[in-house]
């Protein structure tokens, strides 16, 4: 987590199947929903409708006692990435608050993933003797800056995030038996999953021992990540061993394909951490600069290209996205690829054919245009304009019959003509085929019976 021009709360989304390494596994989210800085109570009203929705897990803010502030705007959520005190839960409210969010839940099958900060401590006059309620001057490292391009990680590991968060010292075991306790209690209160702020600041040997912790607890029914922000010093690969991250190195691909003048067929093989689990997004809170002004990773001059990048996260069968809770209700297609994606991996789990191939038969800069085995595919425009083609043919495709667009609710369909070749020869209204994709658009189809074409 550093501010200073920027906030940033490294988040570290690290996906952990890795149970005794490699043991026991939970299943990997659908999607998740990042509730972000929302008052736990306020989630407790719509997380059932999230799961209606296509959702398997929810995002919350740190649970801890943390520094009462303020900050100053738009950072005030930053608070939440200042722990005062793990023995109390107190971060978007109370503890009843948490168990009340956790039993909804449950009741519609949605697990809640809580967000944890263990490389540091607050920021705060008070504390200036490092004499926390639970923690003593022994217990950090000496203060001192990171430099994040000296060619190896130890400032990174051992130096305060902007120069004035306490860092603490996991060696001391101390600090982890406090750590684990306040893990055990958020199990105890039904957590099943965790994401570790800022987790390529501490020693990944000790990030290790904490995933080995919860997955003993909950008999490897958790699901963890790690945030972990690429950068010179930085690979992540050195943490994916553990549990799933966050997917920087994604996110800067897509920065760069659906920006203005970029080329959305770099996308056929694109630059992405090498792991189907890493937490993937177009966005997110730290990215966002109406959340985190001035951070300087992955940062869109227009939001309209984020979204379209999320759209296309969701359209993967590869990652584990991880959505904006704003952009679920503002963008009309985000949410219609969250059920897009919960379909398909209920299909694939069937075993169906879902998988995803972004295929050549459109030469485009701007559009894109994956299938997902027979069972579906996805286009994205992002020009301004329309893209109109009256003629497509899909024979070198797995594609085939009748399919329904999520939101707009109109069906196509992909036949065999007499010349063995597949066309799609309805687009809507049997009177065109082809394909019309509005500019700045993203649409999502699911295969359904040939009848679905035949009545409408």
């Amino acid at each position: 987590m550093h501010w200073q021009l920027f906030v940033r709360i490294t988040a570290i989304p690290l996906i952990v199947f890795n149970f005794f390494s490699k043991g026991l596994t939970t299943e990997q989210p659908i999607a998740i929903f990042h509730a972000h800085d929302e008052p736990y109570a306020q989630v407790a009203t719509y997380v059932c409708t999230l799961a209606q929705q296509g959702y398997s897990h929810v995002q919350i803010a740190p649970a801890q006692q943390l520094n009462p502030g303020p900050l100053p705007a738009p950072l005030e959520w930053a608070v939440r990435y200042q722990p005062v005190d793990y023995r109390v839960i107190a971060g978007r409210g109370n503890e009843q608050n948490l168990r009340d969010l956790i039993a909804t839940a449950t009741r519609c099958n949605m697990k809640i993933i809580a967000d944890v900060v263990f490389n540091h401590m607050a920021n705060m006059e008070q504390y200036q003797d490092l004499n926390f309620p639970t923690f003593n001057p022994p217990d950090f490292h000496r203060r001192c800056s990171i430099n994040y391009n000296d060619g190896n990680t130890i400032t990174e590991r051992i130096c305060w995030l902007n120069g004035d968060l306490p860092d603490l010292d996991q060696s001391r075991q101390n600090v982890r038996d406090i750590h684990t306790v306040h893990l055990q209690k958020l199990i105890d209160l039904g957590i099943r999953g965790f994401r570790f702020d800022a987790a390529k600041h501490i020693q990944p040997q000790y990030v290790q021992e904490y995933i080995n912790y919860i997955n003993r607890a909950t008999q490897g029914q958790a699901w963890n990540y790690l945030e972990v922000i690429e950068d010179a010093d930085t690979r992540p690969e050195d943490y994916t061993s553990i549990a799933a991250i966050t997917d920087f190195r994604l996110c800067n691909t897509l920065l760069q394909a659906f920006s203005f003048g970029g080329d959305l067929r770099s996308l056929r093989v694109p630059n992405a951490v090498d792991d189907r689990r890493s937490v993937t997004f177009g966005i997110n809170h730290d990215t966002d600069p109406e959340i985190n002004p001035g951070f300087p990773v992955c940062r869109y001059r227009n939001r309209a290209d984020a979204e379209l990048a999320t759209a296309y996260v969701l359209a993967r069968e590869s990652g584990t996205p991880l959505i904006l809770g704003k952009d679920n209700l503002s963008v009309p297609y985000i949410k219609h690829g969250v059920e897009f994606r919960r379909i398909l991996y209920q299909r694939g789990n069937e075993g169906r054919n879902v998988k995803e191939t972004i295929l050549g038969v459109i030469d485009s800069s701007t559009l894109l245009f994956m299938e997902r085995g027979s069972e579906g595919f996805f286009v994205v425009n992002k020009s301004a304009t329309e893209f109109d083609i009256p003629v497509l043919d899909l024979t070198l495709t797995n594609l085939e019959g009748c399919y329904r667009e999520l939101r707009n609710n109109f069906t196509v369909a992909i036949e065999r003509r007499n010349d063995d070749k597949k066309y799609v020869t309805r687009w809507g209204t049997w009177s065109r085929g082809g394909i019309e994709v509005q500019g700045r658009d993203a649409l999502y189809f699911i295969r359904e019976p040939f009848s679905q074409c035949t009545t409408n």
